[in-house]
Parts: C-alpha cells; sequence; structure tokens
C-alpha cells in the first residue's frame, strides 16, 4: 500500500523527520506551499528512505522565488499532476 504524504510546512516545523519514520519505499513525498523551502535542504530529502519519489508544485516554487539548484530527482508538478499523484497512492497523509 503507497501513500502519498503531502507536506506544506517550512523546514522550521520539523515534519519531515517525523514524516520520514514512517516513509517506506514506494511511498511519494509531495512538497507544497512552504513545504518547497525543504528543497534548499537537500541533505534532509537525501535522508529519506529509498524508493520515496520527491515532488513539488512548480507554482509554490515560483511565488517563493526559488528555481535554481534543486536536488536531483525532484519532480515539478503542476495542480494536474498533483491529482495524478494523488490517484496513484492508495492513501495519502498531510503533514500540516
Amino acid at each position: 500500500m503507497s501513500c502519498l504524504h503531502i507536506l506544506n510546512r517550512s523546514p522550521a516545523a520539523g515534519l519531515l523527520s517525523t514524516a520520514r519514520e514512517i516513509m517506506s519505499p514506494g511511498d511519494a513525498l509531495l512538497l507544497l506551499e512552504d513545504g518547497v523551502f525543504h528543497l534548499r535542504q537537500p541533505g534532509e530529502l537525501a535522508a529519506l528512505p529509498e524508493g520515496v519519489a520527491i515532488g513539488f508544485l512548480a507554482e509554490d516554487l515560483r511565488a517563493r522565488g526559488l528555481g535554481n539548484d534543486l536536488p536531483a530527482g525532484a519532480e515539478s508538478l503542476d495542480m494536474d499532476d498533483f491529482v495524478d499523484l494523488c490517484a496513484r497512492h492508495d492513501k495519502t497523509l498531510s503533514w500540516f
């Protein structure tokens, strides 16, 4: 059973380390809103379990003035991609 983890809080909230503890291969992490600031902390993302896909909403990245030096493997998504991602996973878990 795969899970889509949706994270909208900045790294200061400390939620990624908690989420990481229950992630499994085949899960995905979607960074949106202030969650896209995690893209500036590639060490945290590299510590995710192997096989966890990382995506982010491109519009949230642009809105926060971020856009260069993104971690390898992080996938830029639009809202249609977000819907598809939700449909591909058995469940979703929001980290707000």
